[in-house]
């Protein structure tokens, strides 16, 4: 399967993270995200530090990733593994 291509998932059965995180534990960024288009190029969007996002139960198909669902509801993920904590940290 090429990166091109998507794999569709409508179980959502993890909900604990190998890098620690659980579903419904909340992050908060330690440190602004740049969004940047295909070219790597900053499209001008900015995740704030400081945004409290909540995780996620996750898809069992790989790669296994942390789902996040910022306050305006969209949905992101992450690389499950311990960079995770170079850009959040749990929240109280």
């Amino acid at each position: 399967m090429s990166d091109a291509q998507h794999k569709l998932s409508n179980e959502y059965p993890v909900t604990e993270y190998q890098c620690g995180l659980k579903a419904g534990d909340r992050v908060k960024l330690i440190r602004d995200i740049i969004i940047k288009d295909d070219y790597g190029l900053p499209t001008g969007i900015v995740y704030a530090q400081g945004e409290i996002w909540a995780v996620q139960p996750g898809a069992q198909n790989e790669p296994v990733v942390v789902w996040f669902r910022r306050a305006d509801g969209k949905l992101h993920t992450w690389d499950d593994d311990e960079s995770i904590y170079q850009t959040f940290q749990k929240a109280g």
